[in-house]
């Protein structure tokens, strides 16, 4: 077992034990109700969560962030988090979980939430080390909590459905002796899938795809992605969600309208977290409506056939 993940597991253990709000949150868990929603061969568990109405329905404009302090940072935390080094990074349990052994990975300074070739590369590392887990990117506009400071997150390995289905993916998009970049159809979200056992050319590979992202759909700060990658013996395999908007409209809507839905990784990555009963009571019965929003927030289909002619066209 790799080092740091035997260190994670009994971080977990003592701070569950040390820690009665993050015992109590994650003890929470056992009270989740979870609904399946089926899209053809796909599955969609819908989850009510109200642990995650912090997260979810957080504020994320330049002023609500400029006026608040950065919960990232270590002089705000709680004096009862404590965490693991591992690079310029600390892992943390996260207390307001969505999984059985929620993982907050933020840098040691406060840096904005922006993806580099480094730090795809340590996302890689993340996975190599800590292999019952899978690491997630939320972009600032793509349901990260703390835009400001930059982090990852991991949760417990299949969890999520698209860690099932990354694998059988079977339409290749761009293939050479070091990587393979697929896809999946009719998928209710859009989803570009790379594996390779390189970490140099997974790293060149992401990076390339990511400006490929920003030159179907320009947006700022960066290209709206999210991201989850796992290790699976010598080979990764990295999920990247192209988007072209943060929330649906429903989320803005008026009374019985309003539906608080702020996805990230988590949520493409198939399992939709809920804060409040009665969007999860909707959703579970309305199909329909989960495709509308996720299909206001991913690329059109003619931006996704736009940016896979880009994939197929480019040099690595």
């Amino acid at each position: 077992m790799p080092m740091l993940q035997q260190r994670v597991k009994e971080l977990i253990a003592s701070q569950l034990e040390q820690w009665p709000t993050a015992r109590k949150n994650f003890g929470d868990l056992n009270s989740v109700q979870v609904a399946e929603v089926k899209f053809g061969k796909y599955r969609m568990p819908v989850t009510f969560n109200p642990g995650r109405i912090r997260s979810t329905a957080a504020k994320v404009d330049s002023k609500t962030i400029a006026e608040r302090r950065c919960f990232l940072c270590s002089e705000n935390r709680p004096a009862e988090q404590e965490g693991i080094d591992f690079k310029r990074y600390t892992v943390l349990i996260n207390p307001y979980p969505i999984f059985r052994h929620h993982l907050t990975i933020p840098d040691r300074s406060h840096t904005d939430q922006r993806m580099t070739a480094e730090r795809a590369g340590d996302m890689l590392d993340l996975a190599a080390e800590l292999t019952e887990w899978s690491i997630f990117y939320n972009g600032p506009k793509c349901g990260a909590s703390a835009p400001d400071h930059f982090h990852f997150q991991a949760g417990d390995r299949d969890y999520m459905p698209v860690e099932a289905e990354m694998k059988a993916a079977d339409k290749v998009l761009l293939k050479t002796d070091k990587l393979a970049i697929k896809t999946l159809d009719n998928y209710v979200r859009h989803i570009v899938i790379l594996e390779s056992a390189c970490r140099q050319t997974l790293v060149d590979a992401i990076m390339k795809v990511m400006e490929a992202v920003g030159e179907t759909v320009a947006r700022e700060p960066e290209p709206m992605v999210n991201l989850i990658a796992l290790r699976d013996g010598d080979m990764w395999r990295v999920a990247l969600f192209p988007r072209r908007e943060h929330r649906p409209r429903q989320f803005f809507a008026e009374d019985g309208q309003k539906i608080v839905f702020s996805p990230g990784a988590v949520d493409f990555g198939g399992v939709l977290i809920l804060p409040r009963k009665e969007d999860f009571d909707r959703l579970a019965r309305e199909p329909e409506t989960i495709a509308d929003m996720f299909g206001q927030l991913t690329f059109s289909d003619e931006q996704f056939d736009e940016f896979k002619h880009k994939i197929e066209n480019l040099a690595l």
